[in-house]
């Protein structure tokens, strides 16, 4: 990946910049073995019979296995060095069953209050059988809605912004992670600190890592050429 930048000089003539992130010689470090974990951690989805094994690995490598029925669908790995250490936590609620179980709520008060204070009214309505009803139904609004809130766990990279890092699961997932994402975030900052760079050398890595996991299918297209743009902006 190449990018051309023009500056005037004392001149005015122009200068051609050539920056180049993919055509310096590769690092030589050993390749990250899944198989032999430093830590693990393995986290339930909720009753789903889904799985994220998070797993630290030697030389500040990790990586992330979703398993369903104890087998691996889905892995890959990461290098700790171009993570951001500080995750963002993410909750999605279904409102629309929250709100239709809130009003039903409402609806089911009201209806058992004419049912106690006026018995006459009640009987038309269908007395405590309506209100029984709409209880009923209220309830399984709320447990839709607790079934179906997601909440996921995110470590982006560190220039190109892209999710590298994702733990999601049924509401309770932030508080089970809290122990996996700490211990990430400590590991995070000793290979940062170790493995010391320049800024091209590093964001030249950067663009390796990107590459390598949009090749594990880690992110789509689209997000890879938006990470891409973003490490090349690092440079100006």
């Amino acid at each position: 990946m190449h990018r051309f930048s023009t500056n005037p000089n004392a001149g005015g003539v122009g200068r051609a910049e050539h920056i180049s992130l993919e055509s310096e010689p590769a690092e030589s470090r050993a390749a990250p073995n899944p198989s032999r974990p430093l830590v693990q951690y393995a986290l339930s989805k909720g009753g789903r019979g889904v799985t994220t094994c998070v797993s630290i690995l030697p030389d500040h490598f990790v990586s992330v296995a979703t398993q369903r029925g104890g087998s691996a669908d889905e892995l890959h790995t990461i290098d700790l060095r171009f993570v951001e250490p500080r995750p963002f936590a993410i909750r999605k609620v279904p409102w629309n069953y929250m709100y239709v179980a809130i009003g039903v709520t409402l609806l089911t008060v009201v209806t058992t209050a004419i049912c106690i204070q006026w018995p006459s009214i009640g009987q038309r309505i269908g007395g405590g059988l309506t209100a029984a009803a709409l209880g009923a139904f209220a309830i399984a609004c709320y447990t839709m809605c607790y079934y179906l809130t997601t909440e996921s766990l995110l470590f982006l990279s560190t220039h190109g912004r892209a999710r590298v890092i994702t733990i999601a699961g049924r509401l309770g997932t932030i508080r089970r992670a809290q122990a996996c994402a700490a211990d990430l975030v400590a590991r995070i900052k000793i290979a940062q600190k170790q493995f010391k760079q320049t800024r091209q050398a590093y964001l030249r890595d950067e663009m390796r890592e990107h590459a390598r996991l949009y090749e594990q299918r880690v992110f789509p297209e689209e997000h890879y050429n938006e990470a891409k743009r973003r490490i090349l902006r690092a440079h100006e």
